[in-house]
């Protein structure tokens, strides 16, 4: 301890000589009855001074205190401020929270997934607990649970008497070729798109991608589940969603062709980044319904079965053919924006301002080029496509053409 005693130390001191005077003041002339009157003065004075003492450290520790105080509210003052701001903010999202969760409840929205592996979990459990109907869409070529992981445990329910509905990809349409595009690298939809079909092709590029693929591996698997192969249909629709149906709980998925371009997929299939939404049937809530009907409407309107479709495939290079002929203009177009049409970040942006179309009517206009500068003629030999804004065309002859160059486009109507 320091040579000098401690305020709160010499404040404890005076008290304890302040408790002695007074006492001494009170008691001595009980039994002293001569005691001399300066010695009871003397007391009297040193517990006056003690007192004295005593409220100088009260009121000097009142200071310290209330110093002290106003320093620790200085310093939280930025705390309680945080507290405050960050409570608001808690209760603001507590508040979006709970108004979220209750118009999921009133949509009968039940759980929303993210990530593959926490469906696929819950749809296995789902299906192995299944009494009423088991209806898959889309299964076949998705990515959250593959089509021969399922097929056994739905063989399985639907020997036990189950309602089972399969809606099934028929890969014998525009709209694969062009789902097939989306998921291609731009070399493999070079060699599709010019792949000589004038006659059959030793090796067709298009069988080999991924869509016709799974959709083959698909049809190998119905020939070996005959009670499933009966409850499977071929749809030519586009139907928007990977769907699952199983009693009074739906699992939906909704496709885009779009991707995040800031992250890297690990697959190319298009429509599997999405999350996935689960509902339950409320009587009161119509998303439920909308998918129910969405699956009957597309299992109605659905008139192919495996039996049509091994016919399809047997013929499927006619079939390819006859796409290609009739919608190469479109594929090139396609190919030449998935190819071309990316800016720096790596997203597509439109290289034209209106839409072009190819030229499919016969007979062809009389149209030449007029030059003015040389009065030379030049025969048009072929519209490739239009626009509101001009024409595509063809010639043969380019000689006196020059950019820059004023023409006059001249011809007759057919």
């Amino acid at each position: 301890m320091n040579e000098r005693p401690r305020p709160f130390i010499r404040m404890l001191i005076a008290c304890l000589f302040f408790f002695i005077a007074t006492t001494l003041y009170l008691l001595l002339p009980r039994y002293w009855h001569n005691i001399p009157e300066i010695i009871k003065h003397l007391l009297l004075v040193l517990s006056a001074i003690m007192c004295i003492h005593i409220m100088e450290y009260t009121f000097f520790w009142w200071e310290i205190f209330g110093h002290m105080k106003n320093i620790i509210q200085e310093t939280l003052q930025p705390t309680n401020h945080l507290i405050n701001e960050n409570k608001n903010s808690l209760e603001k999202f507590l508040h979006t929270t709970n108004q979220l969760i209750g118009k999921a409840a009133a949509c009968g929205l039940i759980d929303i997934y993210n990530s593959s592996k926490g469906v696929k979990r819950d749809v296995y459990d789902y299906i192995k607990n299944a009494k009423k109907r088991l209806w898959l869409l889309g299964i076949a070529h998705s990515e959250i649970i593959p089509f021969e992981e399922l097929i056994f445990s739905f063989n399985e329910k639907i020997s036990d008497g189950i309602d089972g509905k399969i809606l099934l990809l028929d890969a014998h349409h525009t709209q694969v070729v062009f789902r097939t595009f989306m998921e291609s690298p731009p070399s493999e939809i070079a060699r599709i798109i010019n792949t000589d079909r004038s006659k059959i092709p030793a090796f067709e590029p298009f069988f080999h991608q991924g869509v016709y693929s799974d959709f083959a591996h698909t049809c190998d698997m119905l020939r070996n589940y005959p009670k499933v192969r009966d409850t499977a249909r071929f749809y030519v629709h586009t139907p928007n969603c990977w769907l699952i149906i199983i009693d009074d709980t739906a699992y939906f998925q909704p496709y885009s062709f779009g991707k995040d371009p800031d992250r890297l997929w690990a697959n190319a299939v298009s429509g599997s980044h999405m999350p996935v939404f689960k509902f339950h049937l409320l009587s009161d809530a119509t998303p439920f319904k909308i998918q129910e009907d969405h699956f009957l409407k597309l299992w109605m309107t659905s008139n192919i079965d495996l039996f049509h479709v091994e016919a399809r495939i047997a013929d499927h290079d006619r079939i390819l053919k006859d796409i290609f002929n009739n919608h190469s203009w479109w594929f090139k177009q396609v190919y030449g924006i998935l190819k071309l049409s990316k800016d720096k970040n790596n997203t597509i942006f439109d290289r034209r301002k209106f839409p072009r179309l190819s030229w499919k009517w016969d007979p062809l206009p009389s149209l030449h080029f007029f030059l003015e500068e040389s009065k030379k003629t030049i025969t048009i030999t072929g519209i490739c496509d239009y626009s509101r804004e001009g024409l595509s065309l063809q010639t043969d002859n380019i000689s006196g053409l020059g950019v820059g160059q004023i023409i006059r486009l001249q011809g007759t109507a057919p």
